[in-house]
């Protein structure tokens, strides 16, 4: 059972009978039940942190000045000002009725919620909300054609009805009127701003050093074992490096799939041998089968079906070994401000004026391993127009075609202020992409997953360093490589390209082939006229082969469709 279960149940009306029933009703008999206030009730794993204060509850783990949360009349914006972590904070007033609830920023502590009548829930789990207000799940079909269209882009929104999510710095306020709003108190934006950068290449190494190295130390309990997926690239390396430096109690798995394309070994080997970890090699099976695959039942498909191998490896070493927490390097890539485009000479042109961004269109020019002309002209044009995707690029994929979406969804991040430049931009839109995977791996039945790089101490770090810094001397996340110079092997530091699971994927969907084709073509998806038939079907009558780009679109298909049969079966 997943360690990090909770529900805050929030009632906000005088009917005591029907406030004792939504605590009664919750399914799950190993939590422990707090009485924070006649109208705050909470269930929680044995293990997950509840601090109670004067006028504030604090569910989750909470760092930095956490005194600040237990002051009376203490507000959002102080919280965040003053802790990080991944937490749900709750404010009340003298009495006890709750006046706020508060979800960390970048806190990877779910918080869906549900209302009925006049009591509200917040949980880490559908399940737990679905059990405390007696309802049966039931699929939104318009959330599914919005996951297919925009991807990688997690809103408030979830595919079931009637369940919400609380964005990691959002906050739910009770009004005068005592009706309630939801509000954004944190924003990527405030740390883009001119009063705020850090333009100096050696302070900014030490400002990221700094907070990593703080993020890992905070995470992870000196004493307490944990498992680091190291794959031998610069973000696991960097957290490697990290976890030496605090002295965690960190073992270190690198895994590999069939063939060479993956294959890190030799980066994982020197990265461990330099900073004292030891290390595991294991090598994950191909014989994945997403179409029976066992899939939580969680508020949106989770984890990709590809990586369920890993995943499982993943788990059963944890249970082994009796790890508390694995870690992650997810979203280093982002957070590092790895370049996809040429915008970070762009805002050198803006910032600083043409002649001095040829030396960023040069190191650009390295990286991407593109002309310096073919640069120059994609930053000019870059920074005289507007972006191409004011907010989210609409993928179509397989989705028939008059469904479409012409809208893309709001979200707290899409509005930068008006003079944000188009590296900045790019920059947090990455990052807003990173965090649709972190949640719903099966392995955090066993363990949860911590992922340092982004935390917020972290990102705020990062968004305070210009995008150029980032791509000094033609490698990109070229802070992060200084931040860990003389920590880590030149040769890891250094490294210019990294292993990838495109062959391991393609294997899978060309063995799978023949179930898919009904797995899709007579799931839930088709049923509900969502998915274009037609083209599925002429994708899955041809081989799989890895510069055919449509196969890559069928591998979200097969996660909706999994994740809705979890929840209501097969068709």
């Amino acid at each position: 059972m997943n360690p990090e279960r909770y529900i805050a149940i929030v009632r906000t009306c005088d009917n005591e009978l029907a406030w004792d029933a939504l605590a009664a009703q919750v399914s799950d008999r190993t939590l422990v039940r707090y009485d924070i206030s006649p109208e705050i009730r909470i269930l929680a794993a044995q293990g997950l942190s509840v601090l109670q204060g004067p006028e504030c509850v604090v569910v989750g783990g909470m760092f930095g000045d956490t005194g600040a949360a237990m002051r009376a009349s203490v507000r959002p914006d102080e919280i965040i000002a003053r802790c990080w972590g991944n937490y749900l904070a709750i404010g009340m007033d003298a009495g006890g009725k709750p006046d706020w609830i508060l979800r960390a920023p970048l806190g990877h502590l779910p918080a869906y919620r549900m209302c009925a009548g006049d009591c509200m829930a917040f949980a880490s789990h559908p399940d737990l909300l679905l059990s405390a207000f007696g309802q049966s799940p039931e699929i939104d079909w318009d959330f599914a054609i919005e996951h297919l269209a925009f991807a990688h882009l997690v809103i408030a929104r979830t595919g079931l009805r009637g369940i919400d999510e609380l964005l990691p710095g959002e906050c739910h306020s009770r009004q005068s009127d005592m009706s309630w709003r939801r509000e954004a108190v944190w924003t990527p934006w405030a740390w883009t701003q001119s009063d705020r950068v850090i333009d100096d290449p050696a302070k900014a190494a030490d400002a990221l050093r700094t907070a990593v190295n703080g993020a890992v130390a905070n995470l992870l309990p000196a004493k307490e074992p944990c498992l680091l997926e190291l794959s031998g690239g610069l973000d696991s390396s960097v957290l490697a490096a990290a976890l030496a430096i605090s002295r965690i109690a960190a073992q270190a798995v690198t895994l590999r799939t069939p063939g060479t394309e993956s294959d890190e070994r030799e980066y994982a080997r020197a990265t461990a041998l330099a900073t004292g970890l030891p290390l595991t090699e294991i090598e994950v099976s191909s014989d994945v089968r997403p179409t029976t695959m066992e899939r939580l039942r969680s508020a949106r498909p989770g984890m990709p079906g590809l990586l369920s191998a890993a995943d499982q490896v993943l788990a059963e070493l944890g249970r082994e070994r009796g790890v508390t927490a694995f870690v992650s390097g997810a979203g280093g890539d982002c957070v590092f401000c790895s370049p996809v485009s040429a915008a970070p000479a762009a805002d050198v042109m803006i910032r600083l004026g043409l002649r001095q961004s040829r030396q960023t269109i040069e190191e650009l020019a390295r990286i991407h391993y593109a002309s310096f002309w073919e640069v120059a002209h994609m930053a000019w044009r870059q920074s005289r127009r507007p972006p191409l995707h004011d907010r989210w690029p609409i993928t179509p994929g397989f989705l028939v075609p008059d469904l479409v979406p012409r809208v893309v969804p709001d979200h707290p991040w899409f509005n930068p202020p008006s003079d944000i430049l188009p590296g900045k931009r790019s920059h947090v839109r990455t990052i807003l992409g990173a965090l649709a995977h972190v949640a719903d791996y099966r392995r955090h039945d066993i363990a949860p997953s911590r992922f340092p790089l982004l935390s917020q101490p972290v990102v705020e770090a990062a968004l305070r360093i210009p995008s150029w810094l980032w791509a000094s001397g033609g490698q990109d996340r070229a802070i992060a490589r200084n931040a860990y110079h003389g920590f880590l092997p030149q040769r890891v530091l250094d490294r210019r390209v990294k292993g990838g699971l495109d062959a391991y994927c393609i294997a899978i969907a060309e063995a799978q082939r023949g179930q898919l084709r009904p797995f899709l073509l007579e799931g839930h998806l088709a049923h509900r006229g969502i998915i274009d038939r037609t083209a599925v079907e002429a994708c899955l009558s041809r081989s799989a082969q890895r510069d055919d780009p449509a196969i890559y679109r069928l591998f979200p298909l097969v996660d909706l469709e999994g994740w809705a049969r979890a929840w209501l079966g097969v068709p």
